[in-house]
C-alpha cells in the first residue's frame, strides 16, 4: 500500500476538517518519512549524531535564555502587547489572505517533500537491487590436476 492510499482513510474520516490541520499533518508525515529515509543512509548516520549534539546544545541555550527572559519586566510588557496585537490580527481581513497564502505554501512544500521522499525511496530500492543482483557468472572450475606420468 503506498503512502497516498494510507492517507486517504485518515482524510476521509475527518469530513470538513480544517485544511490547515490537514496540511500540517501531511507536512509532519512528509517530514517524518523524509527524515526516516535520510537517516537510513550510512553517510547520514554521522550527520545525525552531529545534529543531535547540536540540537541538545541549542535547547540548553534556549532554555537558559527563556528563564532569563521570563524574569524581565520588558518581556512581560512585550507579551501583553503581543497578545493585544494577536487579538487585533484575528479580526483583520488581511488575516484571511495570509491564511490562504500560508495554506498554499504548505501544500507546495508537502508536494515537494513527497516528490523527494519518492525519489529517495526509488534510489534506495535501486541501490538495494544492485546490491542483491548476482555477480557475473563465475569462471568454470578447472579439472583437478593429475600428476604427470613418469
Amino acid at each position: 500500500m503506498d503512502k497516498e492510499q494510507q492517507e486517504q482513510p485518515q482524510e476521509q474520516s475527518q469530513p470538513g476538517a480544517n485544511p490547515f490541520v490537514e496540511e500540517l499533518a501531511k507536512l509532519g508525515r512528509n517530514f517524518s518519512q523524509l527524515i526516516k529515509e535520510a537517516l537510513e543512509s550510512p553517510q547520514l548516520q554521522e550527520v545525525q549524531k552531529e545534529v543531535v549534539t547540536g540540537a541538545q546544545t541549542v535547547i540548553e541555550e534556549i532554555n537558559e535564555a527563556m528563564v532569563k527572559a521570563r524574569e524581565s519586566d520588558v518581556t512581560k510588557t512585550v507579551a501583553q502587547k503581543a497578545a493585544q496585537t494577536a487579538e487585533e490580527l484575528k479580526t483583520s481581513p488581511v488575516t484571511q489572505n495570509i491564511k490562504t497564502g500560508v495554506l498554499n505554501a504548505l501544500r507546495s512544500v508537502n508536494e515537494e517533500l513527497g516528490d523527494i521522499v519518492q525519489k529517495m525511496e526509488r534510489n534506495m530500492q535501486q541501490s538495494a537491487a544492485k546490491d542483491e543482483a548476482p555477480a557475473a557468472e563465475p569462471a568454470p572450475e578447472s579439472a583437478p590436476e593429475t600428476p604427470a606420468s613418469p
